[in-house]
């Protein structure tokens, strides 16, 4: 991209082009009017640079490109752009180019398309089994809805291409797992463009339940402090339930009404593969419910890995220092675990590069630890179980940390009423002599 820059610059204009000259001087900057832009997070780059989030979320799409060439200009001192590492956003087009040279952006219908057939395949399977046993039948049906949702997100990230990533995106959300592919890019570009962010990654938003850091940790109460270690996982079963809720309500209000009918088509095939395999009512809803509580827990457990218990990421920073800051890898270098988990084993090299399709995201691996290396970012990168027990202690840790500040503070204002009652006697009883 050469000497191009974008800085983002008020609600007016979310989202502008900078071209920066060798010094200091104001630099050029094109305009895109809020209404004109149909996305949801350019607004969270308000002030700042917003070159890599430009290349990440519109550097496959030639329309936008041209888009950005047709702006006026405007000029802004650099006075007014708020301090960011600038070697950092040269990083980020320099592998973003030598990426792209290397074929690793190139869709993989293929591979995912077996992937999503061995899916089909075993949804199929367990609608069969369901009439005789509903609860093994659900947990592999929630198993194969949790694959469908890693099928859709690589859909929702474009790696089909431009032509056929939203309908891939659309079967397995829509069809298959009777969600909403628009609440979730809505939702989830967020995530990407301000990765564990507090109060812009909406994947944070686990309070009054739980939390895994101090400043959201003021709004859990005591009794969820004490037991959100051990509470979390089987609490994702029941919360999936109320995110659907949400989910449907935004199609509805967005009128959205494709997914709403691919929503009750969804609904409709189970229905009849239910009917067809000999399921009575009972063993037909054992077998719906028990996959959509047992899909919430294994996406939420798989994604909790990656991003929870790490740093959260002040908003000025870029996109190379969100990544590495706000992300994990664990067990990288496993194909296996890779599938198992939709690939959220190496998000780092996902945030990195999020419309790079899944199964090439370990061949940048090095790059990745080499840029991590060079502007001393932290890059980690561990077993499966060292995740877990990470996840799992910042929960404990969080809550015995916050339970004993409110315990400190209550021993205090305990304290100071004993001594203000104590002042009050001493004075009264000087006035009485």
């Amino acid at each position: 991209m050469g000497a191009l820059r974008f800085l983002a610059t008020s609600l007016a204009a979310p989202v502008d082009r900078l071209s920066r000259g060798a010094d200091s001087s104001p630099q050029a900057v094109y305009r895109i009017p809020t209404k004109s832009h149909p996305g949801a997070a350019h607004s969270l780059f308000l002030g700042m640079d917003a070159t890599s989030a430009f290349e990440q979320f519109h550097g496959h799409h030639k329309g936008a490109w041209k888009m950005l060439h047709s702006l006026p200009e405007k000029v802004v001192d650099q006075a007014d752009i708020p301090t960011q590492n600038d070697e950092h956003v040269a990083e980020m087009t320099r592998l973003m180019t030598s990426w792209r040279e290397r074929g690793l952006f190139k869709p993989r219908p293929v591979a995912s398309a077996v992937y999503g057939i061995c899916v089909v395949l075993a949804i199929i399977a367990s609608v069969a089994c369901a009439p005789y046993a509903p609860v093994i039948a659900g947990i592999a049906v929630g198993t194969c809805w949790a694959q469908c949702g890693f099928l859709q997100h690589m859909g929702g990230h474009r790696e089909w291409g431009h032509k056929w990533s939203f309908a891939f995106q659309h079967f397995f959300e829509g069809l298959l797992k009777g969600g909403s592919a628009s609440w979730w890019r809505n939702r989830h570009n967020k995530h990407h463009a301000k990765t564990n962010v507090i109060g812009e990654d909406g994947d944070l938003r686990t309070t009054p339940f739980f939390a895994w850091d101090p400043t959201l940790a003021r709004k859990v109460p005591d009794w969820s402090l004490r037991t959100q270690a051990f509470t979390f996982l089987p609490a994702l079963g029941a919360y999936v339930f109320i995110s659907a809720f949400t989910v449907r309500k935004y199609s509805v209000v967005k009128r959205l009404w494709h997914e709403v009918a691919l929503m009750l088509a969804h609904y409709a095939i189970f229905a009849w593969g239910l009917h067809v395999a000999g399921a009575t009512l009972k063993a037909g809803l054992t077998f719906y419910c028990t996959g959509y509580a047992w899909q919430g827990i294994y996406l939420g457990f798989f994604f909790g890995l990656s991003h929870f218990a790490v740093e959260r990421v002040p908003s000025t920073a870029t996109w190379l220092e969100s990544t590495m800051i706000g992300s994990i890898d664990w067990s990288g270098s496993s194909a296996f675990c890779g599938y198992l988990s939709g690939f959220l084993n190496i998000q780092i090299e996902h945030h990195m590069a999020p419309q790079m399709p899944m199964e090439n995201l370990r061949q940048i691996r090095a790059d990745c630890k080499a840029s991590a290396e060079k502007f001393g970012l932290p890059y980690r990168e561990m077993s499966f179980l060292a995740a877990v027990k990470l996840m799992i202690n910042g929960l404990y840790q969080t809550g015995k940390e916050e339970l004993k500040l409110r315990s400190d503070r209550r021993k205090y204002s305990r304290a100071q009423a004993y001594l203000g009652a104590a002042s009050a006697v001493v004075v009264d009883t000087l006035k009485a002599d």
